[in-house]
């Protein structure tokens, strides 16, 4: 896969505001980001906001024959985001729509979103990403959640490799391959 495609891929993320400008550039914020992952405890999100930030971000990408985005540490990505780029006002309105995702999920027969029953979350979820051009709430909370989960999911090493087949250094040379001299 090229890099104008995972350019595609990341879109969203683009658009908001606390990311770097230039596709180029995001992805390798992305990448800085991921590599200092292991040695930064979440410092935004508590351990609800956590919880739901989790089950969210793997619901838009599940594991299955490649890593989900719990697997390459995509809620660890958010709150490390949250905490050094987002705006203090940014920050407030994206964890007000994560506190409106549970009240929603409240009128759907659970205390939180996360005790939702599988059919409900992709109800709710359905519900929100239709609504996820909103300047409030749980749709503005809902459309970071996601641009940041593809953000986070396509700027991580293991990805790269394993699902995007991007080779990070020089392979050697290939000799043998069949050359056709230009007439």
């Amino acid at each position: 896969m090229r890099r104008r495609k995972v350019v595609q891929f990341l879109g969203a993320a683009l658009a908001l505001p606390f990311i770097p400008r230039g596709a180029d550039a995001a992805i390798k914020y992305g990448q800085e980001l991921h590599l200092r992952l292991d040695d930064v405890p979440f410092a935004t999100l508590n351990r609800e906001q956590q919880a739901l930030v989790t089950t969210i971000a793997e619901m838009i990408i599940p594991e299955t024959d490649t890593p989900g985005a719990t697997s390459v540490k995509v809620p660890e990505f958010i709150d490390l985001i949250l905490t050094e780029r987002a705006r203090d006002d940014e920050k407030a309105a994206f964890l007000a729509g994560l506190r409106d995702i549970d009240v929603r999920a409240a009128t759907m027969g659970a205390n939180r979103f996360v005790d939702l029953p599988a059919a409900k979350k992709v109800e709710l979820l359905t519900a929100l990403d239709a609504a996820r051009g909103d300047k409030a709430g749980a749709g503005l909370a809902f459309g970071r959640l996601k641009a940041l989960t593809v953000y986070g999911y396509f700027t991580s090493a293991r990805v790269e490799q394993e699902v995007l087949k991007m080779q990070m250094f020089f392979n050697g040379y290939q000799g043998s391959v069949p050359f056709t001299p230009a007439v």
